[in-house]
């Protein structure tokens, strides 16, 4: 169940990101969820909280190739920790910046996109000698 449901909230998720890129090109600029302007700036917070967990996902890779070189990694797995980083970050960086109460729905969709990956993503260990 887990799995299907995060098969449909990926693939929605890849819409809007295909969407939103196509739509830049055609000069309208869309940001989550379907806030469209055309050429206008998207609010400091929202992209601080992309640039943080952007960064938050490239350490977290640097110190993997450093210390785990050998272990393998699923794009499922790659997706989850990317959503859990902008979680972290953009709930950090909301709350330092005092933002509405009301743009917390950005933080909490995305908790929620993240609890459900967390689940879809567990390795299944098989035993296969029994």
């Amino acid at each position: 169940m887990t799995r299907l449901l995060s098969k449909i909230i990926i693939s929605l998720l890849t819409l809007w990101a295909v969407s939103a890129f196509i739509a830049e090109i055609m000069g309208v600029t869309i940001f989550f969820p379907f806030n469209i302007v055309e050429r206008q700036e998207i609010p400091y917070h929202r992209l601080s909280s992309l640039r943080l967990s952007i960064m938050l996902t490239f350490a977290y890779f640097g110190f993997r190739y450093l210390f785990l070189q050998t272990d393998k990694l699923y794009p499922i797995q790659f997706l989850d920790l990317y959503i859990k980083s902008l979680t972290i970050s953009s709930l950090f960086v909301f709350y330092s910046m005092n933002v509405e109460l009301r743009e917390y729905y950005f933080v909490f969709f995305f908790f929620v996109v993240s609890v459900i990956l967390h689940f879809a993503s567990k390795r299944k260990i098989r035993s296969y000698f029994n």
